[in-house]
């Protein structure tokens, strides 16, 4: 063996004895005190509830029979006398009714790709690039599988390709593929005949569906709500049968604002008159509330809250009840047990232990809960860090000297 195979052994075997006797020394330090590692913490103090949305609305009604295939997607404005819906003989109609809609559309491509206008001011390298471009895009689309925006996309990449391939003389004209898809266009909509058409009976916000809530639930109303009234609805999932109208076919009402009620566990943060912030469960938007009225309910600890909402979209119309959390503040820092805290003078901090040494290191309280506090996260050497070992037995001077004699 040379003297250089010797000497790597050698270092080697120095390496590995002192990591041996240095796991040995810090297995002892840290088996002779009780410690806890400092770890991140995240606190929300969010107020969730079940939340009733109340308007003043009014049911729109229709006699007749048929199929309804509607106008306007729901939380559309509408106005007086403008149609709502129209009425068909049956499902079929309808589909053959959508399906003539989708080949005028076609045809309205196809004639805009030749028309001069369009064709005379175009450079095929400007939309061979842009035909690049949406490709990518559709395959990110797919990808994603936001197969809507895809849909979308398609119909105008379509466009495009139409208007190159005039410009290339890649295609003459479509005048034989527009008259066949206005023939069929034609046949399409003989079967689906003439409907009925239905009505907005005044200008404000529409909605196709009635939930059976319309006429016993009213903004006046929340004022004396009582929890129990709450609770029924919301355990009824939002629907009240004995409420519906067998003619029924949507409702109005008049503007952005609605209120949401609720029960929750009574908060000193929840004040009249304050403006708050909500979420639902089924968006990811952030909404302006202002709290209308805070009263003791039935139950001890609970009270009924009542908030106002000037915003309208999908998600504040699309049901009665939704899931609804208060927001307010959020805390993250590291996490510290409340019976680790000791003090060297007015200065609030916890003894750590740092290698061979036991450290009083200070700590800023962000957030205290029942057994535990939360610090802000620093890099500052003097507060306590992330992944410190926290001493939770109370420390003495004598503790102190010990581990300090021992390095």
């Amino acid at each position: 063996m040379n003297s250089v195979t010797t000497k790597i052994l050698v270092g080697l075997l120095s390496v590995l004895t002192l990591t041996m006797v240095g796991s040995q020394i810090y297995t002892r330090l840290n088996d002779k005190h009780d410690t806890e590692e400092a770890v991140l913490c995240d606190i929300s103090e969010n107020v969730p509830f079940q939340g009733v949305i109340v308007r003043d609305e009014k049911i729109i009604t229709y006699d007749g029979e048929g199929v309804l295939d509607y106008l306007y997607t729901d939380g559309s404005k509408v106005s007086v006398d403008n149609p709502i819906a129209e009425v068909y003989s049956s499902e079929e109609a309808i589909a053959a009714k959508h399906k003539a809609e989708k080949l005028i559309s076609r045809v309205n491509d196809l004639e805009r790709a030749q028309n001069p206008g369009t064709t005379n001011y175009v450079q095929p390298e400007t939309l061979k690039s842009k035909i690049d471009d949406q490709y990518r895009q559709l395959l990110t689309y797919s990808q994603e599988r936001d197969f809507e925006s895809a849909v979308k996309l398609k119909s105008d990449m379509s466009v495009v390709i139409n208007i190159y391939n005039i410009i290339t003389d890649t295609s003459k004209n479509y005048n034989s593929k527009i008259s066949e898809l206005e023939s069929a266009a034609s046949q399409l909509e003989a079967q689906a005949g003439d409907p009925d058409v239905i009505n907005a009976p005044e200008t404000g916000y529409f909605v196709s569906y009635c939930d059976g809530y319309e006429n016993s639930l009213s903004v006046e109303a929340l004022s004396s709500v009582t929890q129990q009234e709450i609770e029924d609805v919301v355990n009824n999932a939002g629907i009240n049968k004995s409420g519906y109208a067998e003619n029924a076919i949507g409702k109005m009402f008049d503007d952005y604002s609605c209120s949401i009620a609720g029960v929750v566990d009574s908060d000193k943060r929840i004040i009249e008159g304050d403006t708050l912030q909500i979420m639902f469960s089924t968006s990811n938007s952030v909404y302006d509330v202002t709290v209308e009225s805070v009263r003791q309910a039935e139950e001890d600890g609970k009270s009924i809250i009542v908030l106002s909402c000037d915003r309208l979209d999908e998600s504040l119309v699309q049901s009665r009840v939704q899931s609804v959390e208060l927001i307010f503040e959020e805390y993250h820092g590291i996490k510290v047990p409340r019976k680790a805290i000791r003090f060297q003078g007015e200065q609030k901090g916890v003894y750590v232990i740092l290698g061979n040494e036991i450290t009083f290191k200070k700590i800023d309280v962000i957030y205290e809960g029942d057994d535990f506090v939360i610090s802000k996260n620093t890099s500052d050497e003097e507060y306590l860090l992330l992944y410190d070992q926290i001493l939770l037995e109370v420390v003495s001077n004598k503790d102190v000297s010990e581990i300090s004699e021992s390095s």
